[in-house]
Formats: structure tokens, C-alpha cells, sequence
């Protein structure tokens, strides 16, 4: 189970959410679902939203129960959402998910057929966010797990505390610094990444609109789709030209695969490229997890699909969050489709990131050895 948290710091973290971040207005309607373990902060999420006038609709999903059912009947309706969940999740302007459940280890181990449900009921609540262009926040306090932060090698009340603390930070600075890189990004024709561990990597940019996920969703994003906004939040990204990548980029801290259907630890590594597709990885420590998530795809040309730089101040150590560390430079390379490039397959998607880097686009800086450069 989580700690106890004041009540002063759970309303604090629901104003900066709502008011800040979501936009929240007077006479709107928010869905508002936890898992058990978030509760407190749900039930502060509720009263904060009625303060400023809003319509919550809090709905739990109590863990016990959920593992009871599945238990008794894996291949059961557990796991499947019914109409009315849909209706509320339509009626809503915007919708805040704690997401779960915290026990990571069962979830692992489930049957293929409940996988299959919950991920299709996911996709489904992707879908009707985009659709009816609900402004959504998911804030994965309730995923944090001893297993997870084994996993990554991170100190679990660390984790916790960072969760919440970047997920408080003022939007402004992360605002102008986005937008500030975002314009490089886009008007900008050759990107270049550095460092003194061997980094020397050269990419190409396509003139595609970047995205930048400054912890505020506001009416441009709207009308861009961007609608959907993990916390905390806090970078600036871009897809960029699948068919050039020169060069070696080496990285520097634990990153993530997504192969397979399964989230897997990515080791650090020295990727090599050539004519637009990595030729070569020297794997380093934690090989055997590297070679479980690439070893299928022998055969396959794994391309870069997106570069990313960080904005948050307040983030060091967050599992799945290290690309958003301020000046951190992330490349994902693979599958990019889902983030507006042109690659669909292989069916992969890596994030690697390199920490105390310098990246610059056609000549110009904009992060050297791990700093934003001033604008």
C-alpha cells in the first residue's frame, strides 16, 4: 500500500491538476477514477474540482475485489467495461485516471485472454477521449511497485516522492522553454547529439510539428488532438526522417522497450547506425534483457522514429519518466506511426536516454552537456 499523505498536499496536487494542467472550468464535467490505493487522492481530486465549480463523478475500482474475480474466473467478464462506463467517459470534458492496479507482479503473470481484455478496453478509452476531445490526465502513482522500482533500479520513496513533486512544478518555465525548442525543431533540416562517452550521432528532421507536453492542456492543444497528457509531464518532442541516422549514440541510463506485448527494462547501451538503421548494439551489462527484446528482430531494420528533449526540473529518477528530466536528449527508435512518423513495423518501440548531452539543430545549440541553452 502507499503512505499516508496530508490532506493539505493532496488538495495542493489536485488544484495544480484541475486548475493548471486540465483547464478545469465552471459547469464542466469530470470523470474522475482511481484504484483503491489511490482513493485519498481521488476523494481530494473530487472536492477540489467542486470548489471550482466543476461536476465530479469519482468511480473505484476496489484491487481486492478485482483480483478476487479474476481469480474465480479468469476467462470472465473481469477486466470488460460496460456501456455505462462509455456513456460517462462521453458525457465528460475532461478525465482524470489514477492508474492501476498496484499490484504489478499478478498483472505480469495474468492469462493472455484477460491481457487481451484490458487492452482493448484501454484502446477503446483512447479512442473516445480522442474522438470527443476529452482533456485527460493519468498520474501512475498507484503503478509504483517494490517490483517496478527493483526492476529499474530506483529507490521506491524516491519514486513516490518525485510523482507527486514534478507533477506540482509551475507550467510557465516548461511552456516558454517548449515552445522555444519546438520552433527549432520544426524549421530546423539536420540535428546533431553529442557527449563525451562517444555520443556522436547525426539525424535528419522532416519539417513535422513537434509536440510539447508542458504540463498544461490548453485550447491549441485541443484543436492539435494533444488531449491526453501523462504526469508529470515536462518535453519536448519530435519524429523525425526515418531513412537517415549516421553514427553512435551511447546511452547513459536505464531506458524502456516495449516488445512482444511486454514492457522490458532497456540496459545501457552504445547503438550504432548507418544509412538510416542501427547496424550494431555493443550491449554492456544487462545483455540478457537487451537480446530478450531484440531477439526476435533479427532480420528487422529498427530506424530511429523520435527525439525528445527534457524540461522538468524536478524529475531524476523516475521509471518511465527519464526522458522528461531537464536537458536529458531521448531517442526512441522503432515502430513511430502512433507518434506521426511513417514506421509501422517492426512492431517495437525503445526509449534511450543520454544525460549531460549537447544537441543542436542546423548548427544552433540547444542543450549543451545537459543544459538548456537560454533563448
Amino acid at each position: 500500500m502507499l503512505p499516508q499523505y496530508p490532506e493539505s498536499l493532496r488538495r495542493a496536487f489536485a488544484r495544480n491538476l484541475l486548475h493548471n494542467a486540465l483547464r478545469l472550468r465552471r459547469g464542466e464535467n469530470v470523470l474522475i477514477e482511481t484504484w483503491s490505493a489511490t482513493l485519498p487522492w481521488a476523494v481530494s481530486m473530487t472536492e477540489e474540482a467542486r470548489t471550482l465549480g466543476a461536476h465530479p463523478l469519482l468511480s473505484v475500482n476496489d484491487e481486492d475485489a478485482y483480483w478476487r474475480s479474476l481469480a474465480r474466473a479468469a476467462d470472465g467478464p473481469a477486466g470488460r467495461v460496460g456501456g455505462h462506463t462509455w456513456a460517462a467517459l462521453r458525457a465528460s470534458q475532461a478525465f482524470v485516471s489514477f492508474y492501476g492496479p498496484m499490484d504489478t507482479a499478478r498483472e505480469e503473470a495474468l492469462p493472455p485472454s484477460a491481457a487481451r481484455r484490458l487492452e482493448a478496453s484501454n484502446h477503446e478509452t483512447m479512442r473516445l477521449i480522442q474522438k470527443h476531445a476529452i482533456r485527460c490526465i493519468r498520474w501512475d502513482l498507484g503503478r509504483t511497485s517494490p517490483l517496478w522500482a527493483r526492476r529499474y533500479g530506483v529507490d521506491l520513496a524516491g519514486w513516490r516522492r518525485e510523482l507527486i513533486e514534478a507533477s506540482m512544478v509551475d507550467p510557465r518555465r516548461m511552456q516558454r522553454d517548449g515552445a522555444r525548442i519546438a520552433e527549432r525543431l520544426r524549421r530546423g533540416r539536420e540535428l546533431t547529439i553529442s557527449h563525451p562517452n562517444g555520443t556522436d550521432l547525426t539525424l535528419k528532421l522532416a519539417h513535422r510539428r513537434p509536440r510539447v507536453d508542458d504540463g498544461v492542456i490548453d485550447e491549441r492543444d485541443v484543436r492539435d488532438g494533444n488531449v491526453m497528457m501523462v504526469m508529470p509531464a515536462g518535453v519536448t518532442s519530435v519524429t523525425v526522417d526515418e531513412s537517415y541516422a549516421e553514427g553512435t549514440f551511447v546511452a547513459n541510463s536505464t531506458g524502456v522497450v516495449f516488445a512482444h506485448n511486454r514492457e522490458i527494462p532497456l540496459p545501457r547501451a552504445r547503438w550504432r547506425f548507418r544509412s538510416g538503421a542501427m547496424v550494431d548494439v555493443d550491449r554492456g551489462p544487462g545483455a540478457a534483457r537487451l537480446r530478450e527484446a531484440l531477439g526476435t528482430l533479427r532480420n528487422a531494420r529498427i530506424r530511429p522514429g523520435q527525439i525528445s528533449v527534457g524540461l522538468n526540473s524536478r524529475i531524476t529518477s523516475i521509471p518511465l519518466c527519464f526522458d522528461q528530466e531537464r536537458g536529458t536528449i531521448t531517442l526512441q527508435m522503432g515502430r513511430n506511426a502512433h507518434l506521426g512518423g511513417k514506421t509501422r513495423t517492426p512492431h517495437l518501440i525503445a526509449y534511450t536516454d543520454l544525460h549531460g548531452g549537447s544537441l543542436s539543430v542546423d548548427g544552433e545549440a540547444l542543450v549543451e552537456r545537459g543544459h538548456l541553452v537560454a533563448g
